[in-house]
């Protein structure tokens, strides 16, 4: 039988758009438009450096305007526009495997499809990590220096017993979405543990649409998109208590670009692996921007070049510079 060996069939460039194509498509952010590309962030990457600046103008309040006369001597006092910036970090990151398994696995099969699809899912997860750790230090940063205001914590303290009030409902979720005011009806994509998806299912609160071609059921609920995802459970204390957090997003809450990577993929031969059998080494390389909309990242607790998922959830990384309706997020903890 004819073995299909990666070698023959790798090709840099084709390689490289499969695994793209791959990481967008299998991305639930990405999909559900959480997460959206930044042509801006995108030209501003391009030309190096791992920092910059997205700078913007703030609202012009809403003070009571002059009301004219007929005095020329009554001068008006003209307003004046502010502005401010949000910062990005670049992540540059890398990950390696050896093919001599995945050769064998497939084998007959269609190898590049099936290699990029896997690749491409492993970024995926990880670009998925890398916003719901952002959004662990964002919300950390909201409670240290904003009162928590984009936050609602309904979960039991240490010590406490945990009931149904401590547990996610219909009432808990209005409420959360009350953090934004007259701005809530943004919110169109709510993220949550299966634990909370389970405990909302059991109150008859999700339902099911079909996508376009009718051939996947969405879950809902009240009209937003469903997200499950396990990662979103929170620390365990008292041995047994565990809080979970419940996300609601905006359209293009976060912002993705893309940086400069010289060789985004290659491969290696080892001839000496497998006692001289041969092994063949697989590199792919990313250069990600992903970035929460009204933040930016102070890198005041960064070791290395790119900030890691546990830097990214540190609160002293982190400072709001947009007003809380125009930060498309809203953050809902519970027990359950």
């Amino acid at each position: 039988m004819a073995v299909v060996q990666l070698a023959d069939v790798y090709n840099p460039l084709v390689f490289a758009q499969g695994e793209q194509e791959a990481q967008t498509q299998l991305n639930r952010f990405i999909q559900s438009g959480v997460a959206v590309r930044d042509g801006v962030i995108d030209g501003m990457a391009s030309t190096g450096g791992n920092i910059g600046e997205l700078p913007f103008y703030q609202a012009l309040g809403t003070e009571e305007p002059n009301y004219s006369t007929d005095n020329p001597a009554t001068l008006s006092t003209p307003a004046k526009i502010t502005s401010s910036k949000m910062v990005y970090r670049l992540a540059s990151q890398n990950k390696s495997w050896s093919v001599m398994d995945l050769a064998a696995e497939l084998a007959l099969a269609d190898p590049v499809g099936a290699i990029t699809n896997r690749i491409g899912q492993y970024w995926a997860t990880n670009n998925e990590k890398r916003i719901i750790n952002s959004i662990r230090g964002v919300i950390a940063d909201n409670k240290a220096n904003d009162a928590g205001d984009m936050l609602l914590d309904i979960s039991v303290a240490a010590g406490g017993t945990v009931g149904d009030a401590n547990k996610i409902d219909a009432n808990a979720i209005i409420d959360c979405v009350q953090t934004m005011g007259d701005h809530g009806e943004n919110l169109q994509v709510i993220a949550m543990h299966s634990v909370v998806y389970r405990r909302l299912q059991k109150q008859n609160l999700i339902d099911f649409i079909p996508n376009a071609r009718g051939e996947v059921n969405i879950p809902t609920y009240q009209g937003k998109t469903v997200i499950v995802d396990d990662s979103l459970a929170g620390v365990t204390y008292d041995t047994s208590k565990i809080y979970y957090d419940t996300i609601l997003f905006g359209a293009g809450a976060f912002r993705l670009g893309e940086g400069r990577v010289l060789v985004p993929s290659e491969m290696e031969r080892n001839p000496d692996a497998g006692n001289g059998g041969g092994q063949w080494l697989l590199y792919s390389r990313r250069a990600d921007i992903i970035h929460p909309l009204g933040f930016k990242f102070t890198s005041s607790s960064v070791a290395g070049q790119s900030a890691t998922q546990a830097e990214l959830a540190a609160a002293a990384n982190w400072d709001r510079v947009y007003q809380r309706k125009n930060v498309p997020l809203a953050v809902l903890r519970t027990n359950g």
